[in-house]
């Protein structure tokens, strides 16, 4: 189904167990709402700010775990 996010991500880039997802201004708070609520196994927890989220992954979660849950609500995940 459509999702706010089809058109609003950028990116996302990975350091350590930190994921950084960059959003067209304004909406990075929404998608981390999203991300808060549909990948709460794999983080514990997101800061967003006007158009960046960090999102903290929890222990023994890598990014293709998270990557593989984040495309099922951002399509065009790149």
């Amino acid at each position: 189904g459509y999702s706010f996010a089809d058109k609003s991500f950028i990116s996302l880039h990975f350091s350590g167990n930190i994921a950084v997802i960059k959003t067209r201004p304004g909406y990075a708070s929404s998608i981390a709402s999203e991300i808060d609520e549909k990948a709460a196994n794999e983080t514990l927890g997101t800061v967003a700010g006007d158009d960046t989220i960090f999102i903290v992954m929890k222990e023994n979660i890598t990014p293709y775990d998270l990557r593989k849950v984040l495309s099922t609500f951002i399509p065009n995940l790149n």
